[in-house]
């Protein structure tokens, strides 16, 4: 073989190398299935079949979630990846005198570079596998085995789409059970991937479950795409409105509600609306008259997930405020890249990037909002201190238990904030659990046993936190 011919033949290898090597690491960076399946779900022991130590069970026979969290979290440790530093769990979160717990100190993480793929590559690849990368609002989402598609009235005329599947018992009809809502990350619909994974394996594991799209969501945005999407101000209280609904029907015990991203923060402010008063300082005066009022309570007694939660919203308005390159920041670019869209879907003035401009122009198409909504729904989402601004200790109101479930290198909503906010938090219905790894919303891809499991359990009518007590589990018993 002369010069030339071993010249061709070694660029023809350096070339398909790299065609392989692009074609593997574009498929660590696109939307994955990681189905639920029976083999992934680890269950704890039934309370009935275990002794308990007193100090774990109240005289309810109920667990505060922090407490279930320490037993549970040590029970399926061992089915994360092995990691040189172990995960946080909420009695972690701060030390003895309630200062925060440095997290990324004790991950051995670099903030400064969690954003980029040199730095953060494996949580970047996780958050890309678990995001939806298709938006279906003007046709629906495929069908999903054994769902049905719902409209639920919420007020005013409105209903939002929901995608039910009842679980059945042997003969196909429909058993009593709990029924899991589960919400999409920001502006998605039913066509992400995690959703029906997560709500077909909770399905097979006897829960009923709902995939919920709010208002500026899916095919609720199609039917009512003149009704303005505020971002948590409104959709809270509709939100509860679900939960009434779903336990009128007659094969649903309760409600639980598991929420993604900024569907995370959703899930959070149902927590406090379902628990607040009436004159709580988070509302706004006039706001409060546009609220949807809950009925009796408690809404989503089965509990509460929320996953990945942007705990400060309001560095993300800053943030998008200037443009960010793939290059120079991949998930700010992303998140910018859903704002253009919607922003040029609806047929906005202009084709924004800006989030603070987009809830502006969101606000404006809804002749029942007032000029001067978009601060008060801030002032109302708003969870955390933000420059200077004080905040009303929102989670402190929680009546159903709370599990915040985070990743020490998101690369989006930093860990430290959840460390910050569950440090003076003295509420025991609300737990945390952060993992050395998932990136934003990559559970299921980082750790799919331990994930699963954890949800299985949480929701569970005699092993999750808000478990009914032995002899209580009938229909009529378990109703909120």
């Amino acid at each position: 073989m002369n010069d030339t011919a071993r010249a061709l033949m070694l660029g023809t290898l350096v070339v398909i190398a790299a065609v392989a090597l692009l074609s593997v690491v574009s498929g660590c960076f696109s939307e994955r299935s990681f189905v639920m399946r029976a083999a992934d779900v680890r269950m704890l022991p039934a309370r009935s079949d275990e002794p308990a130590a007193a100090a774990d069970v109240s005289p309810s026979q109920r667990t505060d979630a922090r407490t279930w969290l320490r037993r549970v979290h040590r029970e399926f440790a061992g089915l994360l990846p092995h990691h040189s530093r172990p995960a946080l769990v909420t009695q972690d979160l701060c030390d003895a005198d309630g200062r925060p717990t440095d997290v990324f100190a004790h991950f051995r993480v670099n903030p400064d570079t969690l954003h980029t793929l040199a730095g953060n590559c494996r949580g970047i690849a996780f958050t890309a596998q678990a995001a939806g990368a298709k938006s279906y609002i003007e046709t629906p989402a495929p069908d999903w085995n054994g769902f049905e598609d719902v409209w639920i009235p919420v007020g005013g005329g409105l209903e939002l789409c929901g995608r039910l599947g009842l679980a059945r018992d042997e003969f196909g009809a429909p058993i009593v059970a709990d029924c899991i809502v589960i919400l999409p990350g920001l502006l998605g619909d039913n066509g992400v991937l995690r959703t029906r994974d997560i709500a077909a394996g909770l399905r097979a594991n006897g829960f009923h479950a709902l995939a919920l799209e709010q208002r500026g969501h899916g095919q609720t945005e199609r039917r009512f795409g003149h009704v303005a999407y505020t971002w948590g101000a409104l959709e809270t209280g509709e939100l509860l409105a679900v939960s009434e609904w779903l336990t009128a029907q007659p094969s649903v015990r309760r409600t639980g509600l598991i929420g993604f991203c900024w569907g995370a923060n959703h899930a959070l402010l149902a927590a406090w609306e379902d628990g607040r008063g009436a004159d709580d300082r988070g509302v706004p005066e006039r706001l409060a008259p546009l609220q949807r009022r809950a009925g009796s309570g408690p809404h989503y007694s089965a509990g509460i997930v929320a996953c990945s939660p942007v705990l400060r919203f309001e560095k993300l308005i800053e943030a998008t405020r200037r443009e960010w390159s793939v290059l120079k920041h991949p998930v700010y670019d992303a998140l910018q890249d859903t704002l253009e869209a919607r922003s040029v879907r609806k047929g906005y003035p202009e084709a924004t990037r800006s989030l603070r401009r987009l809830l502006e122009m969101d606000a404006a198409i809804d002749p029942s909002l007032y000029d001067g909504i978009v601060d008060d729904g801030i002032h109302y989402v708003r969870l955390m201190p933000h420059n200077g601004v004080p905040v009303v200790a929102k989670l402190e109101a929680a009546r159903v238990p709370v599990l915040i479930i985070h990743a020490a290198n998101d690369p989006l909503a930093p860990a430290q904030e959840i460390a910050d906010f569950m440090a003076p938090l003295d509420n025991p219905n609300v737990a945390a659990v952060i993992l050395p790894d998932g990136g934003h919303v990559g559970f299921a891809p980082y750790a799919r046993r331990y994930f699963y499991s954890l949800l299985a359990n949480f929701f569970h009518v005699d092993r999750g936190p808000a478990a009914i007590p032995p002899g209580r589990g009938s229909a009529a018993a378990g109703r909120e």
